[in-house]
């Protein structure tokens, strides 16, 4: 009987994917992670950290809980793991722990996504051949989707206090569709979701002629004819703004192909394109030519992976990703596919091309950067717009670097026409009061404030922050989380020299606290030192306040949260950096005839 249902129930279920982005389940993606503040030091290696967080994290203290490795990445300045919760040695759906250690075994931060565990689970799963028998049958029959692979496991669901046995099957098709469904025992989906990301031989330099980044901003022009998509044809106008540039890509068999060792321009779905080669090292084509895309994204990709590279961060997106410009089956739309190994970048041709416009290349690109860095975790309605938000930012970032002109326009060339009207990443928008719960619409907030920092500390320092803290993201997270992991990576990084002007601006936007002071700020002359900052900075020997009368301290971290207070009538009062984390402290001292506020490191 249990097939029968299967046989009937599967293509209803599998058809309704077809609408990207349904979610039946929307409250598991409402959750909020929880922060973990662990002041401590441990062995930064896999079984002392799985040791550690069974003992910290109160949903692990079960008889029957584990936890399992899920993924590891070390960055510049620390390691990052992400374990999921499993129960009865099968994992628990979206339970998650994820934790960030500097090199120095110092715990930067902890993200609980973990379950509580009643005592009255049941253990009775549903049969997994029956459900492999059933996909079988769905993808052969006649004008069903086309199977490329798919992954089926038995994981607990959360269904409201409890967790209920349940098959979750992760299905990738041929044609641009990656997604997962959540069967219960009566062969009914309660959850689907969909897991795309949106919007060797000898190597030779080659001369390619591209947009740089596109051609409203080259030529400082607004959407309108001459400058207008003029449905792919040749425009005299558009094509004056190719220019040539310089790429390595492969010399094979005395032929020169769009590939190198990160990215490979390929024929993946339709329409049926298959991608340029040549005889020669030039690559010149029009915009009405297939090949323009072709040589487009390749370029914009390698540069900035070469880019990213020369920042430190050499293991991001550290494969061939495969690239199709002629892609979605010519709607309107491009995405980051993690489905097939490598991963896929796929751009669609509706209106202006997508791999036209290097905005759009390099927000897709950033899709790829996010899932190489937190792998895994691209779970839940804010941490989605987060993600957003970094594709927006790196393509503003890159395009403002490469001109002035209009790089607030995200998807200057793509968007901000007749076919959709593109996003920006300059916002007037507040968090959280601003907050619509789409991840679109409320990229914004995020990737302004970005901006704005970029505007005082620069495109390098800011980019390579933002990476940094990427690798300790987590699934379920808060943009005002990310705020704080942001803070810390610039201690990290830059012993936290930038504090002022991100403080400043996350403070306006929102995304911290902006109970203290900013810069030092005085009511009158000092009538106190503080000596041994070092001592505190480096966690060997305290800091101390010495004043000439009573004094007493206050010590905030970067977000605003007030960690200590101390007075000490004789003036004089010790500070103590020991179990606190790497970043940014401010100190608030008050004696009768000054209040200060002064910035303290922690290394």
């Amino acid at each position: 009987m249990r097939l029968i249902l299967i046989i009937l129930v599967i293509p209803q279920f599998l058809f309704a994917q077809k609408w990207v982005g349904l979610n039946t389940h929307a409250e598991i993606d409402k959750r909020k992670a929880r922060s973990i503040y662990l002041d401590a030091r441990i062995s930064n290696d896999t079984s002392a950290v799985k040791n550690y967080l069974l003992q910290k994290v109160p949903n692990l203290k079960h008889s029957n809980v584990d936890i399992q490795l899920l993924d590891f990445r070390e960055s510049r300045k620390a390691k990052h793991y992400r374990f999921a919760q499993t129960l009865n040695g099968r994992k628990v759906f979206r339970g998650t722990v994820k934790i960030n250690i500097a090199n120095d075994g110092r715990i930067l931060s902890t993200f609980d996504n973990t379950f509580p565990i009643s005592e009255a689970v049941s253990n009775d799963f549903p049969d997994d051949q029956a459900y492999h028998d059933g996909l079988m049958i769905h993808y052969n029959s006649p004008g069903n989707g086309k199977l490329h692979h798919y992954n089926l496991e038995e994981v607990y669901f959360p269904v409201g206090e409890t967790l209920e046995p349940a098959i979750r099957l992760e299905v990738v098709e041929q044609q641009d569709l990656y997604y997962e469904l959540i069967l219960n025992r009566d062969v009914k989906v309660i959850y689907q979701n969909d897991l795309l990301s949106y919007a060797a031989p000898q190597d030779s330099t080659i001369t390619v002629w591209v947009f740089n980044p596109d051609p409203l901003t080259s030529a400082n022009q607004t959407y309108g004819a001459p400058y207008s998509d003029d449905s792919d044809n040749d425009v005299l106008e558009l094509n004056a703004e190719r220019v040539p540039v310089q790429v390595v890509a492969t010399f094979d068999n005395d032929t020169f192909r769009l590939e190198n060792q990160y990215v490979a321009i390929r024929e993946l779905s339709l329409p049926n394109v298959p991608p340029v080669k040549s005889i020669t090292n030039e690559f010149n084509f029009t915009r009405a030519e297939s090949g323009f895309e072709d040589v487009n994204a390749f370029y914009h990709i390698t540069n900035y992976r070469n880019y990213i590279q020369s920042l430190g961060f050499n293991d991001i997106v550290n494969y061939q990703i495969a690239v199709d410009v002629h892609a979605v089956n010519g709607a309107d739309n491009s995405n980051f596919n993690p489905g097939f190994n490598p991963p896929r970048l796929h751009f669609g041709e509706g209106g202006v091309d997508d791999a036209e416009d290097a905005d759009v290349i390099i927000h897709e690109y950033g899709h790829a950067i996010m899932h190489s860095a937190a792998p895994g975790t691209n779970t839940g309605t804010e941490r989605q717009a987060l993600d957003e938000a970094v594709g927006d930012y790196f393509a503003s970032s890159y395009s403002r670097f490469l001109s002035p002109n209009r790089w607030e326009d995200v998807f200057t060339w793509d968007g901000h026409n007749e076919f959709w009207n593109g996003r920006s990443s300059v916002s007037s928008d507040i968090y959280p009061d601003d907050l619509a719960g789409n991840l679109y619409s409320d990229a914004d907030i995020w990737s302004a404030t970005l901006m704005q920092i970029w505007e005082d500390i620069g495109r390098e320092a800011t980019d390579a922050i933002m990476i940094q803290a990427a690798y300790s993201f987590s699934s379920n997270m808060t943009m005002n989380q990310a705020a704080e992991l942001f803070i810390q990576a610039d201690t990290l990084l830059f012993n936290g020299v930038n504090f002022n002007p991100i403080q400043e601006h996350m403070c306006n936007r929102g995304l911290v606290s902006c109970n203290v002071g900013l810069e030092e700020q005085k009511t009158e002359a000092r009538t106190f030192q503080i000596f041994n900052t070092a001592g505190f900075a480096s966690g060997t020997s305290m800091a101390r306040v010495d004043a000439q009368e009573s004094v007493s301290v206050r010590l905030y971290n970067a977000v605003g949260q007030l960690l200590l207070t101390d007075s000490n009538g004789a003036g004089v009062v010790e500070l103590s950096s020991a179990g606190l984390e790497s970043g940014v402290y401010l100190l608030e001292v008050s004696t009768e005839g000054s209040k200060s506020t002064v910035k303290l490191v922690k290394h």
